[in-house]
């Protein structure tokens, strides 16, 4: 007897041990097709939505994970001021008070977003990271809006045993005129028993402080939600989740919104310099679960074991050919807006309307471009130019959507089509043209560089099939060179001067 309870505690001890000295953790994002539209009532949009929640939770545990993220705007849709009132829900401060929802079922009655995320994260000892809203009563504040409250694009994250840990205001609104901008700077790192992380909302993403968060010696990634608007041909979802985590060398767990005809799809986790771990891109408005193992800090690599679980309200299924149904245009200006939102997909260009542009001649060539002191040379060989494609290049202060400006230094090869008087316009997701080597070069003044490699349909190309170096103080490359050929669409280094930025106003 005593050596059978002697072997059960040393097998016991054995397995606490190899858990603590485990050097990955298991991270899931789940994209998500909301259900709603302005015609049901917010309870069924809410209860709705959060059973898919519920759903992708369990699935994400039996596969292991440490950590799930949801999307922004995946509980309830974005809308005016008065829209957003049977949505929104009052969330503590846990840096002043200690609050979990789930063992406080009578407190939290009115609030069952908050409730039954805290339950999703007790209920399968899970970290939740989730975007919500939050209102708060603002009598006596200078800018509190007429009605009495503030609106805030919320984050919030609860640990394993359903504790909120931490609630993020979101710091940069794209429009999102129902909401209010949050009142200032915060911290949102927080500590899990496998690292130490931060999360932000979307366009932060766009601006300085979530890359020097990121960049903080104890911060091991970033969780992030997002409902983004896809920009062909360098701000397209997934090219900026791993570019971002490239430039950064960070890890970046990103979930977006499954709505293709809103402009919004593509969703993965990325580490670092070794880029994608798994992603999702496929406009089929299907809910997918997202999941694969993430070394640890200061860990070596392990097998992501990569896994896309599609997530139905008639079951679950394993996907095996994620990308199948991207087409070849996007475009808004060529195919106009649809009311067929989960299945036509949409994209809007960035503005390229500055841009200094330079078509390319012959299956292989040399050709430089510059403007306002950044030039950008290129060197490629193909087996024949079979479609349209250009060295750009854009220095200066860029203009998205005529309200937001900042500071960007841009070079990129790119297959793209004229429209109107302009050359270089619109940008096919798709391309036959085969190239063996690139070798593309430039002079950047910004110490933030984020690189991006896309092949045809909209694939990202392994990181260990390309090469980006700094070279010296300016000079960042990206280098390929492959025997058999790749058809690729974009190849690009986007600059990002921050402390040149204006202001960001809302």
């Amino acid at each position: 007897m005593k050596s059978w309870v002697s072997s059960v505690l040393l097998v016991a001890v054995g397995f606490l041990v190899a858990e603590a000295q485990q050097h990955y953790y298991t991270a899931a994002v789940f994209e998500h097709c909301r259900f709603g539209t302005r015609d049901d009532p917010p309870q069924i949009i809410v209860e709705t939505n959060l059973k898919y929640y519920k759903n992708a939770t369990e699935v994400a545990k039996s596969k292991g994970a440490d950590v799930i993220v949801f999307p922004e705007y995946g509980i309830f849709p974005p809308g005016e001021r008065e829209q957003l009132k049977d949505y929104l829900e009052s969330a503590p401060d846990p840096t002043v008070v200690r609050a979990n929802p789930c063992e406080e079922p009578e407190a939290y009655s009115q609030k069952p977003i908050l409730y039954t995320l805290s339950c999703l994260a007790k209920n399968n000892s899970i970290f939740v990271v989730a975007n919500t809203g939050d209102i708060q009563k603002c009598d006596g504040d200078p800018d509190c809006p007429s009605d009495g409250v503030f609106h805030f694009n919320t984050n919030v994250v609860f640990d394993r045993n359903g504790t909120l840990l931490v609630r993020y205001h979101k710091e940069h609104l794209f429009f999102e005129a129902g909401m209010d901008l949050a009142r200032k700077q915060q911290n949102t790192v927080f500590e899990t028993d496998f690292g130490i992380f931060a999360t932000y909302i979307c366009f932060d993403i766009d601006f300085a402080r979530m890359s020097q968060v990121a960049r903080w010696p104890e911060v091991d990634g970033i969780m992030f939600t997002t409902m983004w608007v896809e920009q062909p041909p360098q701000m397209k979802s997934i090219q900026v989740w791993q570019s971002w985590s490239i430039g950064n060398n960070s890890t970046l767990i990103a979930s977006n919104i499954q709505i293709p005809g809103f402009y919004a799809l593509g969703s993965g986790i990325f580490h670092g310099n070794q880029g994608a771990l798994a992603y999702t891109f496929n406009p089929d408005g299907i809910s997918k679960l997202v999941v694969a193992k993430v070394p640890k800090c200061d860990s070596e690599s392990v097998p992501p074991e990569a896994s896309i679980t599609a997530i139905t309200k008639n079951g679950t299924w394993e996907i095996e050919d994620d990308g199948k149904d991207v087409p070849m245009e996007c475009s808004r200006m060529l195919l106009n807006e649809t009311d067929e939102i989960y299945t036509e997909y949409r994209c809007v260009e960035e503005n390229v309307t500055n841009y200094n542009f330079k078509q390319l001649e012959g299956s292989s060539g040399h050709v430089e471009a510059c403007q306002n002191g950044l030039c950008c040379t290129l060197d490629y060989s193909s087996d024949d130019l079979q479609e349209r494609f250009f060295l750009g290049v854009f220095s200066g202060i860029y203009d998205h959507f005529g309200r937001y400006f900042w500071c960007e230094e841009d070079c990129i090869l790119v297959r793209c089509e004229a429209y109107g008087d302009e050359p270089c316009a619109t940008f096919p997701m798709k391309s036959k043209t085969v190239f063996r080597s690139i070798d593309l070069r430039a002079n950047f003044t910004s110490q933030a560089v984020y690189p991006s490699v896309t092949q045809s349909g909209m694939r990202l190309m392994p990181t260990n099939e390309w090469l980006y170096q700094r070279r010296d103080e300016n000079e960042r490359s990206i280098h390929i060179e492959n025997v058999s050929g790749k058809n690729l669409i974009t190849v690009g280094m986007k600059g990002r001067c921050y402390e040149r930025d204006p202001p960001y106003h809302r």
